[in-house]
């Protein structure tokens, strides 16, 4: 809750700027992983029963690749090694509390670690009709991208 809070708080000052500045401030950047394992998908349960993929703001001098790697990391506990770009999403801020982002989202793999709450919800694994049930209409668009990314995957394999 108090994380929630901070991250409203910091989009109110940053488009409060933004207007000052006649709508010039670029979107942030941000990176998210799809961690698909035995058919049950690594996420991240945020207050009030929200589902999000592991993902962030990018830091300053970091790339997609990293920034994804760095997030899975520090909102799971487990190390992901980020493969594919699955596609970027640009999201422009539709409220005060939100703030205008381009996403690159990857497929990952894990390779080390130890699930672990963080500050911002609690990591765990769900099914695909658990995801689908309880994702925001956003974040589903970009899980049906990932399901037709996996399917181009498997026939250019196939073939």
């Amino acid at each position: 809750m108090l994380y929630d809070m901070l991250k409203i708080c910091v989009s109110f000052c940053f488009n409060l700027i933004n207007i000052c500045m006649g709508g010039r401030l670029p979107p942030f950047g941000s990176a998210a992983v799809i961690v698909e394992d035995d058919g049950r998908y690594l996420v991240i349960e945020l207050p009030r029963k929200r589902l999000a993929f592991p993902g962030g703001f990018m830091n300053w001098r970091e790339n997609p690749q990293q920034a994804a790697e760095r997030e899975g990391k520090e909102e799971t506990g487990l190390t992901v090694k980020a493969e594919n770009l699955v596609g970027f999403y640009s999201c422009p801020s539709t409220a005060w509390w939100n703030m205008s982002n381009l996403s690159f989202v990857f497929e990952a793999r894990i390779t080390g670690g130890q699930l672990r709450k963080n500050m911002e919800g609690n990591p765990r694994w769900v099914t695909e009709t658990e995801l689908r049930q309880r994702l925001d209409a956003y974040t589903l668009g970009i899980f049906e991208d990932y399901q037709e990314y996996r399917e181009r995957k498997k026939n250019t394999h196939a073939a």
